[in-house]
C-alpha cells in the first residue's frame, strides 16, 4: 500500500520522476488529461450534432451563415480548452485540493480522512480514449460539488485511487502501519502480498439480471406501456396515433437501460483497503468503499422474485446524491447483489456485519386494524450491535443498521396509531437514504426501545473507536 505524500522538490530542482504516474509522489500541482473537455462533453455531443445539422439544413441556401456556425463550434472548443487550462489539482497534508475557474476562481479542499468511497468511472467515450474519471464521496459533502477529477489516464486513476485510500486510512500526522502476517516461526512479518490479496464474494449472472429487471415494478410499467402502444396501433391502424405514448415509452426504456447498464457485470471483492465493486456495460464503475463506511444494509425481496428465491442486497454509504441523478436514482442504494440467491446474500451479510439478528418479533395483534395486508410482514429485532426491521408486502425490504452508525433515534405516531396505543421508533444514519423503522409497536414497548437504544448506540460507538 502506498505511503503518505512526500514533500516536493525544492524550487529550481529536478522534475519528479515521470516514469511513475504523476500522482501523489509530491505536493506539486497536476493537470487533467488534455482530452478531458471532449469526454465531459460526450453526453451533449449528440444533441450538439443534431442542432448543428438542423442549422446546416436551414442555412443550406445561405452560404454566409456557414461562418457563424463555425464560430459557434470554435467557441465551444476554445471554452473547453480554457476550462482544462485553468483546472489543476494537488494532494498535500492529507487534503485533495482542486482549483478551477478563469474569471472566478473556485478552490475546493477535500480532507481525505472524511472520504467514504472512491470511484473510478468510465463512460463509453472515455473507454475508447483510455481515460477515466475519479470521484470522491465525502461524509456530509455535496456530491454536486464533490471531488471529481475528470479525466485522467485509466492507469493513473487506478493508482491514484489506491493512494487516496491509503492516505485516508492514515491519522493526521501519522504513518500507515505495514500489514503483517505470522511467518512460519510464529513471528509477525510484513506481507506486501497480503495487502493486495483480493477475495471475490459475488459476481452477477449476465442472463439472470435482465430477467430480474423485467420482473420489477419498472419492468411491469414498461410491459404495460409496450402493450398499450401495440394495441393502439392495431386498432387505429395509424402510426401517428402512438406519438403521445413515445415520451413515456422512451422514459421507461431509459430507466430500464440505466439500471441494466449500471448493474451489468457487478463483481464484489473483499480486500484490505475495503470492498471493491466493479460494474457497468457501456459506462463502467470501479468503486472502493473503505472499511467501516457502510451506514446500513438492506435486503429486498420483490414479490415475484420470491417464487424464484431471488433477492437484492443494497448498502448505504454516506454522501449526497449525485448531480446527474434523478430522484429515483438518488433513492436507489448501491447494489452489492443486484440479483442473487438468499445464500449469496447471507454470505455477504456475514462478511459485512457478522451475525445480525433476524427480525423475529411480531407486532401486537391489534395492528391488523391499521395494516391488515402488511401485518404479517412487520417484525423487528435488535441486540447490542444491530437493529433489524422488516416491513412491506411487495418488496419486503429488511434494513439492518449498526448501532454505531445511528445518528438519531426518534419517536413517531399519528392520530390513528395513537387511538390504538401504537407508536414507531425511527433510527436514522448519515446516508439519509435508508433507515430502520421499528413500526407499529405497543406504546409501552416503543417507549422502552426509545430509552434503551441510545445507551446501546453509545456503547457500540465506544467499541468501534
Amino acid at each position: 500500500m502506498t505511503g503518505p505524500v512526500a514533500a516536493g522538490p525544492p524550487a529550481g530542482g529536478p522534475l519528479p520522476d515521470r516514469a511513475a504516474p504523476p500522482l501523489a509522489r509530491d505536493a506539486s500541482w497536476h493537470r487533467l488529461h488534455p482530452l478531458s473537455p471532449l469526454v465531459r462533453a460526450g453526453r451533449q455531443m449528440m444533441s450538439l450534432l443534431v442542432v448543428l445539422i438542423g442549422i446546416a439544413v436551414l442555412n443550406q441556401h445561405q452560404d454566409g451563415n456557414l461562418v457563424a456556425d463555425l464560430v459557434v463550434i470554435v467557441a465551444a472548443l476554445v471554452g473547453g480548452f480554457v476550462s482544462w487550462l485553468v483546472t489543476r489539482w494537488q494532494i498535500a497534508d492529507g487534503v485533495l485540493r482542486i482549483d478551477t475557474g478563469l474569471l472566478r476562481r473556485d478552490s475546493r479542499r477535500f480532507p481525505l480522512s472524511q472520504v467514504q468511497a472512491v470511484d473510478v468511472v468510465q463512460t463509453g467515450l472515455a473507454r475508447l480514449l483510455g481515460l477515466a474519471e475519479l470521484q470522491l464521496r465525502i461524509a456530509g459533502g455535496d456530491s454536486a460539488r464533490g471531488g471529481r477529477l475528470a479525466c485522467l489516464k485509466l492507469a493513473d486513476a487506478e493508482q491514484l485511487r489506491k493512494q487516496l485510500l491509503a492516505l485516508a486510512a492514515v491519522p493526521a500526522g501519522g504513518v500507515p502501519a505495514p500489514a503483517t502476517v505470522p511467518d512460519p516461526d510464529g513471528q509477525a512479518a510484513s506481507a506486501p502480498a497480503a495487502r493486495t490479496a483480493v477475495r471475490t464474494m459475488f459476481r452477477v449472472r449476465a442472463i439472470r439480471l435482465p430477467v430480474a429487471i423485467l420482473l420489477t415494478r419498472s419492468g411491469a410499467i414498461g410491459l404495460v406501456v409496450a402493450i398499450a402502444i401495440w394495441l393502439t396501433a392495431q386498432f387505429d391502424g395509424s402510426a401517428g396515433v402512438i406519438a403521445p405514448f413515445l415520451p413515456v415509452a422512451l422514459g421507461v426504456a431509459a430507466r430500464l437501460w440505466r439500471q441494466f447498464n449500471g448493474e451489468y457485470g457487478t463483481t464484489v471483492a473483499l480486500a484490505q483497503d475495503g470492498i471493491r465493486l466493479r460494474s457497468g456495460l457501456v459506462q463502467t464503475t470501479a468503486e472502493t468503499i473503505r472499511p467501516g463506511r457502510i451506514q446500513a444494509v438492506r435486503l429486498v425481496e420483490p414479490l415475484i422474485w420470491r417464487a424464484l428465491h431471488w433477492c437484492r442486497l443494497e448498502v448505504d454509504v454516506a454522501g449526497a446524491r449525485q448531480r446527474n441523478e434523478d430522484r429515483a436514482e438518488g433513492q436507489r442504494l448501491r447494489a452489492l447483489i443486484p440479483v442473487g440467491s438468499r445464500a449469496e446474500a447471507d454470505l455477504l451479510i456475514a462478511e459485512l456485519l457478522g451475525s445480525p439478528p433476524l427480525p423475529s418479533q411480531p407486532p401486537p395483534v391489534r395492528v391488523r386494524w391499521k395494516a391488515p395486508l402488511s401485518y404479517h410482514f412487520l417484525s423487528w429485532n435488535g441486540d447490542d450491535q444491530y437493529v433489524v426491521a422488516a416491513r412491506g408486502r411487495g418488496g419486503r425490504p429488511s434494513p439492518a443498521i449498526p448501532l454505531a452508525k445511528a445518528h438519531t433515534i426518534r419517536w413517531g405516531d399519528g392520530p390513528h396509531p395513537r387511538r390504538l396505543s401504537l407508536a414507531t421508533v425511527h433510527l436514522d444514519v448519515a446516508g439519509k437514504r435508508v433507515g430502520v423503522k421499528v413500526e407499529d409497536r405497543d406504546s409501552a414497548e416503543a417507549l422502552q426501545i426509545l430509552r434503551v437504544l441510545p445507551d446501546l448506540a453509545r456503547a457500540a460507538r465506544s467499541r468501534a473507536r
